[in-house]
């Protein structure tokens, strides 16, 4: 095809802005794609750029925003694996400090079986040298005397009998995590440990109760304009060891691919009643969540945002101690990642009625309750544009408290410039009134 005489130049200079290596000040290059799109737009919407550049304005634009999305969607994974490893090897060393040697149970476990994940998905070739071979054969005789392959046998065996792939260990005086081997020992756990962590026997049990009383659960999960990220949370809600009953999806409004994308990529659980997709007018999330609570069916209600996931474990551990505790409702810790500012931490608390009054330490994606909450409670506040899962828990919970389970199940993922999360684009003041009037008030001297 031939390039018309006045757009050529114009042309040839964002190809090659696109071909070329960005320069940097501090001397060298980088191939970032996003700064040559960046420079190739900058060109494109010129004034001087004319029709040609109008044209590729949009298609440059659209470009710039995709690489920003995969780009916060690999730092949410990054920020994710790092943030555990960091809690785990700090957990481990304070353990093996205190004299502490268990190896099917733990952060050990845990860690290697962290760090087997991401070896397995290395191509084979990629994974020499990143497990210690010698430390592992060496620590390890029973592997070197039968002659099997490390890297080999850690994948398939050894990083879930916690065994280490490298010495990972360093003095450390701080106390050690318990050993909680019972769904009623697991209540009691001081701090929140991953699931990875914990015994074969426990997760058995929680397996044997769930068997037993068969709880149908319904997952709501409300969505808009969430096409980059609502795929990873419906599957992590359909793929739960404990499988829900349905996964209930309200799309309010949505403009995006989000509607074309469940389609293509959920037909058989879309088909099959698992997956059950509501269109509704945008009417923001309480809306939603409400037409997703007031088609829901199961017994148990849990909830999920579109942005977020949850571990394989998570409906397993929150059912059943659900059903342990005999509670109408009930909390896991979740793992919280401000992409923007570069931060992580693990919410929890013990309950505590007076402190829930005054700031939100649960965090709705590791929240259930009984579906017969909602018929004598309500659904979630309409008025309220932020701030609806405190509204939603601190009604819920004004009678009887909850279970605090203290298993780190969910991770929340704030990215302001990506996500556009409700807490960073809706104000706090307004709402915060609206639940503030809600509330007793606070006898004098009480503070």
């Amino acid at each position: 095809m031939q390039i018309e005489t006045a757009a050529e130049p114009l042309l040839r200079e964002i190809l090659a802005s696109l071909e070329t290596p960005h320069s940097l000040p501090e001397g060298g290059v980088s191939f970032d794609l996003a700064r040559q799109v960046a420079r190739a737009l900058a060109l494109a919407d010129a004034p001087q750029a004319g029709p040609l550049g109008a044209a590729l304005t949009p298609l440059l634009r659209a470009l710039e925003r995709r690489l920003r999305e995969d780009w916060a969607l690999q730092q949410i994974r990054l920020q994710k694996t790092v943030f555990e490893e960091q809690q785990l090897r700090a957990l481990l060393r304070a353990e093996r400090a205190a004299g502490v040697t268990e190896r099917l149970t733990g952060p050990g476990r845990a860690l290697g079986v962290l760090f087997a994940r991401a070896l397995e998905a290395l191509p084979p070739e990629n994974r020499p040298g990143l497990l210690d071979e010698a430390f592992y054969l060496a620590t390890n005789p029973d592997v070197a005397a039968a002659g099997v392959n490390a890297t080999a046998h850690y994948l398939s065996s050894g990083a879930t009998e916690g065994r280490m792939p490298a010495d990972l260990v360093a003095p450390c005086p701080e106390g050690f995590a318990e050993r909680p081997l019972t769904l009623e020992a697991l209540f009691r756990a001081s701090k929140p440990v991953f699931p990875e962590g914990l015994s074969e026997g426990l997760r058995g049990a929680a397996l044997a109760l769930l068997g037993r009383e068969m709880p149908r659960v319904s997952v709501i999960v409300p969505s808009w304009n969430r096409a980059q990220t609502v795929a990873s949370a419906i599957a992590s809600a359909l793929l739960q060891s404990y499988a829900p009953s349905e996964v209930i999806l309200v799309d309010d409004g949505s403009h995006d691919a989000t509607l074309a994308l469940l389609a293509a990529n959920f037909a058989e659980p879309i088909a099959d009643g698992r997956l059950i997709v509501i269109e509704t007018p945008h009417a923001g999330v309480s809306a939603a969540r409400n037409a997703g609570l007031t088609r829901a069916t199961g017994e148990i209600v849990a909830y999920l945002d579109s942005d977020n996931s949850w571990h394989s474990d998570h409906l397993l551990y929150a059912c059943a101690g659900l059903l342990q505790s005999g509670a109408e409702s009930l909390y896991t810790a979740v793992c919280r990642h401000n992409i923007d500012d570069g931060w992580s931490d693990i919410l929890f608390a013990p309950f505590d009625r007076a402190r829930l009054e005054r700031e939100n330490f649960i965090d709705l994606n590791g929240f259930v309750h009984r579906h017969g909450l909602f018929e004598r409670c309500g659904g979630f506040d309409t008025g309220l544009t932020r701030l609806v899962d405190w509204d939603l828990v601190l009604r819920y919970s004004a009678e009887a408290a909850p279970g605090a389970l203290p298993v780190i199940t969910a991770h929340n993922v704030l990215c302001r410039t990506v996500l556009n999360n409700i807490t960073g684009s809706e104000p706090l003041e307004p709402n915060l009134a609206r639940i503030r009037a809600k509330l007793p008030p606070i006898a004098e001297g009480t503070e």
